[in-house]
């Protein structure tokens, strides 16, 4: 797989260092500020951090299972594949990159907002634990729940009912040998391939379905001169709304009824696009039929330029260049 490798973990002078340092036989993996063309699916490998660098002999079995997860995913997806049948994915894993004693001294808001950015940029979830889990992964897996992407849940003992209870697409396994948790991923991977690969679009079509309320909450939040009462009203911090306001994937995560609380308190309305006018509508359509689009597609370009309030799209040659920035060729 042509992936980026992941930041340098060396330890600077006041630093803790990674007591497993780097080993050559590491699978690669790609992070999500490394993951070049967007269509790629990604996968967010969870297991638990906490305490892990208090306990040698359990951070070195912990390194162990990830890796012998991501060499599986890479394995099916590619290794094991000719050309033309591959189809690569990027891995989001904590373990390798916020993980205490490895992670430089990031901050817990900075660990909690990488880990969400990258859990909703993601397209499936596989959770790898022993006997313990953590309150992190619990919360990774309520995301994943809400985003509506699989998940794997890889354990030495059964998962509590509380997981195997959730109505969602959760597959539990007891696994306590590599062999048995590599078998396991591979079978996830070719039970789940379409939707994991599908999903670079789904996620593509909630962040369009999203932007410009977004951008609406967010200019309205961020020009407010009472924002401390303003949030009061709606029971969180100011610190709360920066970040539900961040990104359309935070907002499509957020119950819709703090969406609409926080809306009326800050005045925005919740109309989030425009029509076409007649003369738009022709040349979208006439884009349509010159380029032999699909519906989806031509649904999905004029959701893009209503909510972005693009410019001349009487014209059909704007209807050509939008599909150049919604579906950009790939990198070379």
């Amino acid at each position: 797989m042509s992936a980026a490798q992941p930041p340098s973990e060396a330890a600077g002078p006041d630093e803790p260092s990674d007591p497993l340092g780097s080993s050559a036989s590491e699978p690669s993996a790609s992070f999500v500020g490394d993951r070049g063309h967007s269509s790629m699916p990604q996968l967010y490998i969870a297991c638990p951090l906490t305490g892990l660098d208090e306990d040698r002999e359990r951070l070195e079995a912990t390194s162990h299972r990830v890796e012998t997860v991501q060499r599986a995913v890479i394995e099916e997806t590619e290794t094991n594949r000719i050309d033309g049948e591959k189809w690569p994915v990027t891995m989001h894993v904590p373990f390798k990159i916020s993980r205490p004693g490895a992670d430089g001294g990031l901050m817990p808001t900075t660990i909690y907002g990488r880990n969400l950015d990258a859990l909703l940029d993601s397209d499936g979830l596989i959770v790898v634990t022993d006997r313990y889990c953590s309150a992190g992964i619990g919360q990774e897996i309520e995301w994943a729940t809400r985003a509506g992407i699989p998940i794997l849940y890889l354990s030495h003992v059964q998962a509590s009912r509380q997981i195997l209870g959730t109505p969602h697409n959760v597959t539990g396994v007891v696994c306590e040998d590599a062999d048995t948790m590599a078998g396991q991923v591979r079978i996830w991977l070719r039970t789940h391939r379409a939707q994991i690969q599908t999903g670079p679009g789904r996620r593509a079509d909630r962040n369009l379905a999203y932007l410009q309320l977004t951008a609406r909450l967010r200019t309205a939040w961020e020009q407010s001169t009472d924002r401390t009462p303003q949030a009061a009203q709606l029971k969180l911090q100011p610190g709360s709304i920066d970040s539900l306001v961040a990104s359309p994937a935070r907002v499509a995560l957020t119950p819709w009824w703090t969406i609409c609380e926080l809306a009326m308190i800050l005045g925005v309305s919740l109309e989030a696009r425009r029509s076409l006018t007649y003369a738009e509508s022709r040349a979208w359509v006439k884009a349509v039929e010159d380029a032999g689009w699909d519906q989806k597609v031509a649904d999905r370009l004029r959701s893009f330029a209503v909510t972005n309030a693009t410019d001349d799209l009487e014209l059909p040659a704007t209807w050509a260049v939008l599909y150049q920035v919604v579906y950009p060729p790939p990198r070379q």
